[in-house]
């Protein structure tokens, strides 16, 4: 208690000085469990420093503690950097450099931060240095949410637009990347030269990883395929949540070349991202779109979230119902990696079940599902899932979430009726 005193003492208010930083490094380096929690207590009570000497002292102290243990409920490193938040003027740009080498992925991340926040032209071409720079990005580490927004508010923002877009094929960084990027062109507005410069580098990138998913349709290597073409999938999309955000002429043209993928989820997203243009699309690509399970799931899903779903299969002359995307998306499910891994060999519909709604009707449907050896599920023969809710139309009900959800129970092993109960209650569990 008594060091707890004197280092409060040290403290003007919640500002710390100098000698407030020494006496909590001495804490930290005592090896002491309470002189650590001690350190922490006072570090979190203050809200920011006296002037750049405290500022080097507290980069200094964050570089050199100790990594938490178990005991920790704060990371102390990391409170000491989020101190500088609220001056971050008050570093010293070469001295944040150093200590970024020096610190752990998660003081790192705090130093980001730091940088982001001073939205200044230097600390921004610092930012710039670091995320980058051949050598730096050796050291990034990956991302945590809300990392880098408060850049968002700077006036030259713009200047961060070819790092964000080198770092969407970077792994780890894909969704953070696109974020980042897609907020940039909704909420921040990008002038002419920055979407011009945004688009030459989606261009590339979306043909790379449409190419990838292309590559990864074509591979019969079993559960490994499987990963492999979910990943491939993921960075398609991300790349896509950027392109869709920009309002440029030259987005239809690369969406409209993402239609002629080999992988059907791609041309889902293609033909929902254009019809939400108010481009006419094919009606054979949407056939394409919704004839697998899978990328029928996406496609449905896609136009319903934008009032859609309607008109799109309707002028393709193509037929809807909530039994199909009951089924489209319980497949969906099933082949994620951690499930199935693959989708089933064979899938029929048995029984549905009606729910009334304030908004009217809708169905919760049971399918039968078995898979063929050497899968570790075909011993089990026909199994049972089930999917809801579905208006007949194949539109959800907006008061309720949809669910996809399987115990992998044998169709033999119950009724149907049980079987719609017991999938019920797993629904009501998710």
């Amino acid at each position: 208690m008594r060091s707890t005193l004197v280092v409060m003492r040290l403290s003007r208010g919640n500002r710390c000085g100098l000698e407030s930083v020494a006496r909590v490094q001495g804490l930290l380096a005592s090896g002491q469990p309470g002189d650590r929690a001690v350190a922490v207590d006072c570090i979190t009570s203050w809200v920011s420093v006296d002037d750049e000497a405290a500022a080097a002292a507290i980069l200094t102290a964050a570089v050199n503690v100790s990594p938490p243990d178990h005991a920790d409920e704060v990371d102390p490193a990391v409170a000491l950097v989020e101190v500088l938040w609220a001056t971050p003027h008050w570093t010293d740009l070469e001295e944040v450099e150093a200590a970024y080498l020096l610190a752990r992925d998660p003081v790192r991340r705090a130093l980001l931060d730091l940088l982001a926040r001073r939205r200044d032209p230097a600390g921004l071409l610092t930012l710039r240095h670091v995320l980058g720079d051949p050598g730096w990005t050796d050291h990034l580490p990956l991302p945590t949410p809300g990392l880098l927004s408060q850049v968002l508010g700077h006036a030259g923002v713009e200047d961060l637009v070819a790092i964000l877009g080198a770092l969407l094929l970077r792994p780890g960084w894909e969704a953070h990347a696109s974020g980042l990027l897609a907020r940039m062109a909704r909420e921040v507005g990008l002038g002419a030269g920055a979407v011009e410069e945004l688009i030459e580098l989606l261009e590339p990138a979306l043909d790379a990883t449409v190419e990838h998913c292309d590559e990864a349709i074509g591979c019969r290597n079993g559960g490994e395929a499987s990963v492999w073409l979910w990943r491939s999938r993921h960075r398609v999309r991300h790349v896509l949540d950027v392109v869709e955000s920009i309002d440029s002429p030259a987005v239809e043209s690369m969406l409209t070349r993402s239609l002629g993928s080999a992988d059907p989820v791609v041309g889902a997203w293609a033909v929902a991202a254009l019809a939400a243009r108010g481009t006419d699309v094919p009606w054979d690509r949407v056939w394409m779109a919704a004839h697998e399970p899978v990328s029928r799931s996406v496609l449905m899903e896609r136009l319903d979230c934008i009032g859609l779903l309607g008109s799109v299969f309707d002028r393709s002359g193509r037929s809807r119902d909530g039994v199909m995307r009951a089924e489209a998306d319980l497949v969906a499910w099933l082949s994620r990696p951690g499930e199935l891994g693959c989708l089933p060999s064979e899938v029929e519909h048995i029984a549905s079940r009606e729910v009334p709604l304030e908004s009217g009707r809708a169905g919760f449907h049971l399918f039968r599902f078995r898979t063929r050896a050497p899968h570790w599920a075909s011993a089990r023969g026909w199994m049972v899932g089930a999917a809801g809710l579905y208006r007949s139309d194949g539109t959800v009900p907006t008061d309720l979430p949809q669910v996809a959800v399987t115990r992998y129970d044998c169709e033999d092993s119950a009724s149907t009726d049980d079987h719609l109960d017991s999938m019920a209650a797993a629904a009501e569990g998710e």
